[in-house]
């Protein structure tokens, strides 16, 4: 059996390339995430194919032989990825590791994904718990994999002594179609989909059909001791059509095919892994025609280096962000250089580290071992600091106890506040005609801000005791973490019991996009279209400078009016920016001096519309 297959350096680099831009241009490269998907693919493939190879050539496969392999391969470039970042935001982004230890240790111990799930980091608008080893989930389901694959791979060798060797890649490939039923029997249109979307039991049918192919594959050549041959249908030019068509396919769904999309959850992601199963079985077939082509010395290097940059390319685009680099002209060929760059130090010293020597020169190596040498004592400072930082790293993130404590104290009055303006609603009803009846006050006076419905986040339920003071018998529905999909939920309550008025005020964004997503647009618009027409509505736009989708709702928020003409924009970004000292530590909540002047802001705004 050839230990190469040509061409397979290529899917990398169509993978590395798509998740690489996607995390680069979320806005633009929308369905780059995708290749994480083909390299589930080509693992499964591989890890099989050399599984078989292996066992033939030894007679036996030497499960401590292959977790050596694994761990040299994984573990020497990773913890430099991660001793050095850390390192480096111990200088640059503090915040980012004050509670690193429990992420780094999820990372080593190959269950990151499952720590991520815990924490309700989604990996599409990273709501809460922003984190330079976000895209580390993908590396938990992978050593999570590499674990068990001696069992399966035992299983397989069980199989294939009583039934024979396409029988028992049959029995993996179908394991591999059960457990894709997962993810959609799990989806549920208008829920959170970081759970289907970082799940082993939801992805794991990825590597599977790849195993069941490289497998059979595997098993073929070994037998035959020949090429495995192509069927008549996909000899020469029908072939090297169909794998062109599918990679043209997987570059134009990196620019269309958007993460929250319903489709992919109710099958189409399944759908779409089998067309990369399709391309990695073309490529493993002897005699392919664009196997020359494939081993182009680009596209080899590129895929070589794979691991490398797709470890460090979250760190360079997180630390970019934090530091606002991110608005620099050509920023992002500055980070792609930067990615790379790492990627080739890295690749080298983790060679080092497994070989014991220097990195051989070569086209693509390190120039010069000097220079390697200066990069490397470099590396060495921060990753000094790396150490530091996860020895002395809190356990968890400590909270901002006075803004747990007032929002835990909100959260208890909120209940009782909403039962005491129920009844206090029909005392006011009775009082309204003699109100009318009075004299006429001032314009602004004359407003009634009676009644009014408030529907948020922990931002609005922080400032909620200010609230009530300015918006008097007001009805507030605001809680921790909710986003945009809560918010309609939250009304239909207000209305079941009566309290959704003719005033309407929304805080939420904060916590993810509005707009930007199909899922989330839909869900802003769903809101506004059930609010309906009529209704005064006032949405609070939102202040939280540290993440990615400020810019994008603050700009869905302005164009609100447009479509929506009973709309009215509280511009709650344009006061705060100016005003860190109304924050807290978080620079998001505002503190005591800060929720009187977002609620004044809101009083002001809903009686300047109204007395118009």
């Amino acid at each position: 059996m050839k230990r190469h297959i040509a061409g397979m350096d290529a899917l990398r680099a169509l993978a590395i390339l798509g998740v690489t831009f996607f995390h680069m241009f979320p806005g633009s490269v929308v369905g780059g995430y995708l290749g994480v998907s083909l390299f589930f693919v080509l693992t499964g493939y591989l890890l099989a194919y050399t599984s078989v190879g292996a066992a033939s050539k030894q007679g036996f496969f030497w499960v401590f032989s292959y977790y050596g392999k694994r761990i040299r391969r994984i573990y020497p470039e990773l913890l430099l990825m991660l001793l050095v970042t850390i390192g480096a935001c111990h200088f640059l982004a503090p915040d980012a590791i004050e509670a690193v230890r429990p992420e780094v240790l999820s990372v080593l111990g190959g269950y990151n994904n499952w720590w991520q799930i815990a924490q309700n980091m989604d990996y599409f608008t990273r709501i809460t718990n922003v984190s330079p080893f976000t895209h580390l989930w993908f590396l938990g389901i992978e050593l999570q994999y590499y674990l068990v694959w001696p069992l399966v791979f035992g299983l397989y060798l069980a199989f294939r002594v009583l039934c024979g060797a396409r029988f028992a890649a049959g029995i993996i490939l179908f394991f591999g179609v059960v457990s894709a039923v997962f993810m959609p029997l799990g989806y549920v249109q208008g829920v959170d989909i970081t759970r289907l979307y970082y799940g082993t039991d939801t992805r794991v049918y990825a590597l599977l059909l790849g195993a069941g192919v490289g497998l059979w594959q595997a098993e073929e050549r070994r037998r035959r001791r020949r090429s495995a041959g192509m069927s008549s249908m996909f000899d020469g030019a029908l072939g090297a059509g169909l794998f062109t068509l599918l990679a043209v396919e997987t570059v134009f769904l990196y620019f269309l095919l958007d993460g929250q999309s319903p489709y992919l959850y109710e099958g189409g992601m399944a759908l779409i892994t089998v067309a990369f199963v399709g391309m990695v079985m073309l490529l493993g077939t002897d005699g392919f025609a664009l196997a020359d082509v494939l081993e182009a010395a680009p596209l080899r290097w590129i895929g070589k280096k794979s691991y490398g940059i797709y470890l460090w390319q979250y760190p360079v685009i997180y630390l970019f962000h934090v530091l606002g680099w991110d608005a620099l002209p050509l920023y992002g060929l500055l980070e792609l250089a930067i990615i790379v760059v790492l990627a080739i130090w890295s690749g080298a010293a983790a060679d080092c580290i497994t070989r014991l020597r220097l990195p051989v020169q070569g086209r693509f190596a390190m120039p010069r071992a000097a220079t390697f040498l200066a990069a490397s004592l470099c590396a060495l400072v921060f990753m000094g600091f790396g150490c530091q930082g996860i020895a002395l790293s809190a356990s968890s993130k400590a909270p901002d106890t006075a803004l747990q404590s007032q929002l835990a104290k909100n959260a208890a009055v909120q209940q009782a506040e909403n039962e005491k303006s129920a009844q206090e609603a029909a005392a006011r009803e009775a009082q309204k005609a003699a109100e009318k009846a009075a004299a006429q006050q001032q314009r602004m006076q004359a407003v009634d801000l009676s009644g009014a419905a408030c529907i948020g986040d922990s931002v609005m339920l922080g400032a909620s005791p200010a609230l009530r003071q300015v918006l008097p018998g007001c009805f507030i529905d605001a809680e921790v973490s909710r986003y945009v999909g809560g918010g309609l939920e939250a009304a239909k309550a207000l209305a079941a019991q009566g309290h959704l008025g003719n005033i309407v005020v929304i805080a939420l964004g904060t916590n993810g996009p509005i707009a930007g997503y199909e899922r989330y647009a839909v869900q802003t618009n769903e809101l506004l279209e059930y609010l309906g027409p009529n209704r005064h509505i006032f949405w609070v736009n939102v202040y939280c400078p540290k993440l990615t989708w400020q810019q994008v709702n603050n700009d869905c928020i302005r164009d609100m009016p447009i479509a929506h003409p009973n709309v009215t924009v509280i511009d709650w970004y344009s006061l705060v920016k100016d005003h860190p000292e109304w924050l807290t530590s978080d620079g998001i909540h505002p503190n005591d001096e800060g929720i009187k002047a977002y609620a004044n802001l809101v009083h002001d705004t809903i009686v300047k519309t109204l007395a118009k």
